[in-house]
């Protein structure tokens, strides 16, 4: 495979619609539709026997931290990754990380759907992530038969989604974690896991509330401030920092909500308790690259 076959695999996951990928050197080498909902992109590829490869180059060249979770619906796949191999065949599914190299070999006449989404996205302690990349997942029933009927609805309707993409893709990452959260270590960080679920809970179902704060939560959970912190010393965000991040979010979906053109900026940055509309401004541009007002008029609301 050449390095320009990867590289159109790459660009098909990050459009939407439908079409063939070819390789310049070995013609066509498969099929992609797609669709992108808010922080997720879903496509669906198939093609012929082939490999896949990520470069430690191109892994930091990666400008976000996103996961992937393929689920392989006909054929079989292979994922290499820190060491771990991950097979897969149909209603299986494998989970991997697009910001590091990795390796992914398609066998057969293939077709598989890939979902990409951003690591902090699922919520979930860094140690269940990284069980959940080290084993194949089903999603024939339970909680992965919900994620992979909604995925497939989803890239169905992809043309008549419109404005609800956001909520959508949301909602996808929340079934992702219901699907990946069910490895169970064991002793002392299974108990650790479990409190930091606690807590990422408390705080999204919460985030609207101006009180929320590390030291609150704390409380709420009967621990002491430092003990709190120590939970997360080693997760990719603080407390604070994840609650920050889902306010940003919250306040980026419901700029780009027609139901909501009519609140200023102000008033939206306010009902995700940014009190400061200079500081919401700085916050959101330094996060997202934009200001909030280049994010409302790109989405067509004045």
């Amino acid at each position: 495979m050449t390095s320009s076959a990867v590289e159109a695999w790459r660009q098909s996951g990050v459009r939407t619609g439908a079409g063939r990928v070819a390789d310049p050197a070995d013609g066509p080498i498969g099929t992609v539709s797609g669709a992108t909902l808010g922080p997720l992109i879903a496509f669906r590829v198939s093609g012929k026997p082939q490999t896949l490869r990520r470069t430690p180059p191109a892994a930091r060249g990666q400008r976000a931290a996103r996961l992937k979770l393929c689920l392989q619906l006909d054929g079989a796949a292979t994922v290499s990754q820190n060491g771990h191999q991950v097979r897969i065949a149909p209603g299986l599914m494998a989970l991997y990380d697009a910001g590091r190299p990795y390796e992914l070999r398609l066998e057969g006449r293939w077709s598989c759907i890939v979902l990409a989404f951003p690591r902090e996205a699922l919520s979930l302690p860094d140690n269940v992530v990284r069980q959940a990349m080290r084993h194949p997942h089903p999603f024939g029933t339970g909680p992965g038969a919900v994620l992979a009927d909604f995925t497939a609805a989803a890239l169905k309707q992809r043309t008549s989604i419109g404005t609800s993409a956001g909520r959508l893709g949301e909602a996808a990452c929340h079934l992702i974690a219901g699907a990946l959260d069910r490895s169970e270590p064991a002793g002392d960080e299974a108990v650790a896991d479990l409190q930091r679920l606690q807590v990422l809970r408390y705080a999204r179902e919460h985030l609207s509330e101006p009180g929320l704060t590390h030291d609150g939560i704390a409380a709420v959970h009967l621990m002491a401030p430092r003990s709190l912190h120590r939970l997360f010393e080693h997760e990719p965000h603080t407390v604070t920092e994840y609650i920050r991040l889902r306010r940003l979010e919250s306040a980026y979906r419901d700029l780009t909500d027609p139901l909501l053109g009519h609140l200023s900026i102000a008033r939206i940055a306010a009902r995700w308790c940014f009190t400061s509309q200079a500081y919401f401004t700085r916050t959101f541009q330094g996060h997202y690259g934009v200001t909030p007002s280049a994010v409302r008029r790109a989405a067509g609301i004045s």
